[in-house]
């Protein structure tokens, strides 16, 4: 007979069963949970701060994890915040992980957006919008992401610190069963136009605190092209990187207005290489560059550190051309250097008569000498420096014939040391060490320079059709100015210098050519050149407040004597000079007078002592019309000069620590 159950057990088994029912119902079948929205939005309120608005439906579906499915979704933004809303979405749907809100945990496994317009900013002071938290602390988040997709997205970031704001069109892809992001970027990086193109891993894996990202990027920031690929570790906060990069652009300076970074103005450039991070420092390495028309290569590292970041490492050229980096040393580029040229560009009216006027000479006075450009202190306090730099072959100094550049330049707190800084030149060398200190306003700048064994023949090839010019030039430059330029240093300085030469050779034909003495010229040019024994030579001049004046400057030969005495300005670019040679010997056709050397740097004007020349010329003239034959007569000289003590003359470079003649120290030992 069959098993009777109590009544109440009955009863009991039918409620479970209803329930059971109802349980499996309310499973599979989705609730429409509007009348909650108005509840939700408050809760979200009292939690972030934020206005939560649902337009639309609200749906919730319980599952493995619980769905919930909200329709016109509008999340606020702080009032801070350059918009009004943080989040607009036509749809989002969110995956829930039930057990973690038994502990107050919010775990979103998964999250799908359609038409996602979300708004990131940071603010001045550190805020930012994505932070959720009253607080502002990521420290004790309650908000947990899996993987997210965004169907036709836009993401906006804005800083206003840097008067950036870029716009990102966004869009997940399934790859072989991967999710990928795609990304557009158009906008305004301190105020710099950006567009660029980018594909990475999911959205999400931006977070990853132990996944690196893999991406590739190709596009352009102001007149900056960069093209990259490989991984990082969280872009956001990086932690380790590893990329192949490539680098275009109008100048190196741009960085600055990119990442903050203060290097100099330079011409056009392009660069490859490999970047990585560890942790605190991106290293540069095994790259190649090209400047202008220089090339670099090398390793370089940039550590972001309390109170300014360190820029540190070893750069070599085989080629440098000097005039690719005068905007190091103040001197402007050259116009038609100085930018990537436009292709299809159509001038404006405007546009060329800025360019006319930019190409004209200028009509305010004489072209300066002096480099003019004024150093940026601001960018000397974003970062110190240690770097050491070896040019191999250097070009266009001059027609001066150069060799080796090596220098260490060291910047810390606003003060920039280049020392050692040494430089082959003239088959001699030129070593000390400059130091600027941009603490001060104006800056102050202090210049230690020594000269050892520059030869005559080497330093001035041009004499070479002369047939000879031989000598060691020993020197020293001691200076100390003030300004915001080379110019301006210059033009304020205080200080002495002094060459010096011991015995050696010059051209007789450029002596008499300088000397104005005919007869002597003419005689060499038709029995040939020959050389004439220097006994010394000696210039020394002092600097006060940028003027120039000579205390001696005498060149002494078994023939001839020249003397120099005068001024030159550094604040002006003006030179007021007279030079007087005297003869030794007795020449018949000797026109030898004083002459002066007058006007700017830029082009001196010089002319001989009128009145002695035109007594000298007018007095030939008239004996010429009475007798031809003594016509010479005036011109006559018999040798007034006498021979300069040229020990005494030398004993002041040899207590300067500047021995004429001496051997060259070895390259390699150190500086006392």
């Amino acid at each position: 007979m069959p098993t009777r159950f109590p009544p109440l057990l009955r009863r009991l088994a039918i409620v479970l069963l209803a329930l059971a029912t109802a349980l499996a119902v309310a499973w599979i079948v989705p609730w429409k949970l509007n009348p909650l929205r108005g509840w939700i939005s408050e809760r979200v309120q009292a939690a972030t701060g934020r206005t939560l608005v649902i337009d639309g439906d609200l749906w919730w579906r319980f599952g493995r994890h619980g769905r919930l499915t909200a329709e016109g979704l509008r999340i606020g933004n702080p009032a801070w915040a350059g918009r009004a809303d943080f989040l607009q979405a036509r749809r989002v749907e969110l995956e829930v992980a039930l057990w973690p809100l038994l502990r107050g945990r919010i775990v979103l496994p998964h999250v799908r957006a359609e038409q996602p317009d979300l708004w990131l900013e940071r603010a001045p002071d550190g805020r930012r919008t994505w932070r959720l938290e009253r607080a502002q602390n990521d420290g004790k988040r309650t908000l947990f992401l899996g993987s997210v997709a965004l169907d036709r997205g836009v993401v906006t970031y804005a800083e206003t610190a840097r008067r950036a704001e870029v716009r990102f069109a966004v869009q997940t892809l399934v790859e072989g069963g991967r999710p990928r992001l795609q990304a557009e970027a158009s906008g305004r990086w301190n105020d710099l136009p950006v567009k660029a193109r980018a594909e990475g891993d999911e959205v999400l894996q931006l977070r990853n605190e132990d996944q690196p990202y893999a991406f590739e990027l190709d596009g352009r920031i102001g007149g900056t092209a960069i093209a990259a690929n490989g991984s990082i570790v969280r872009p956001r906060e990086p932690q380790r990187a590893d990329l192949r990069i490539e680098l275009a652009g109008s100048s190196l300076g741009e960085w600055h207005r990119i990442a903050g970074v203060g290097l100099p103005d330079t011409p056009p450039y392009k660069t490859e290489g490999r970047l990585r991070f560890d942790g605190t420092r991106w290293t540069y390495e095994d790259f190649k560059a090209v400047v202008g028309r220089s090339d670099l290569g090398g390793r370089v590292a940039f550590e972001r550190r309390a109170p300014r970041s360190l820029f540190s490492g070893e750069l070599v050229s085989s080629s440098l051309d000097l005039a690719d980096f005068g905007p190091v040393i103040g001197k402007a580029r050259p116009a038609a250097r100085s930018a990537v040229p436009a292709t299809n560009a159509k001038k404006t009216p405007a546009a060329a008569t800025a360019a006319s006027a930019a190409s004209a000479p200028s009509s305010d006075g004489p072209r300066r000498v002096l480099p003019q450009q004024r150093f940026d202190a601001d960018k000397w306090g974003t970062l110190d420096a240690e770097v050491h730099f070896v040019g191999q072959e250097v070009r266009n100094l001059g027609s001066f014939p150069i060799g080796k550049l090596d220098f260490r330049v060291k910047m810390d707190d606003r003060r920039l040391t280049l020392s050692p800084l040494l430089l082959q030149l003239g088959g001699g060398r030129l070593d000390g060490d400059l130091r600027i200190d941009g603490r001060v306003q104006p800056m102050a700048a202090q210049l230690d320079l020594k000269l050892h064994r520059l030869q005559l023949d080497t330093l001035l090839p041009q004499l070479r059709s002369t047939k000879s010019a031989l000598g060691a030039i020993n020197g020293r430059l001691v200076l100390a100015g003030q300004g915001q330029s080379f110019a301006q240093m210059l033009g304020s300085a205080d200080g002495e210098a002094q060459l010096a030469m011991g015995r050696g050779q010059v051209s007789n034909l450029l002596l008499e050519l300088l000397d104005l003495d005919a007869y002597e010229a003419l005689s060499f040019l038709v029995r040939g050149d020959r050389s004439v024994e220097v006994r010394c030579a000696l210039v020394d001049v002092g600097f006060q407040r940028g003027q120039m004046s000579t205390r001696a400057a005498v060149f002494d030969t078994v023939d001839t004597v020249i003397e120099a005495r005068g001024r030159a300005d550094f604040t002006n670019e003006q030179l007021d000079l007279r030079v007087t040679p005297t003869a030794k010997d007795l020449s018949p056709l000797s026109a030898r007078v004083p002459f002066d050397v007058k006007g700017p740097f830029a082009k001196p004007q010089v002319s001989p002592d009128k009145a002695r020349l035109l007594a000298r010329g007018g007095g030939a003239l008239l004996l010429g019309l009475i007798n031809p034959l003594v016509a010479i007569l005036p011109l006559i000289e018999t040798g007034p000069g006498e021979d300069r003590d040229c020990a005494a003359l030398m004993a002041r470079a040899t207590q300067e620590g500047l021995p004429p003649g001496a051997p060259s120290a070895p390259a390699d030992q150190k500086r006392k």
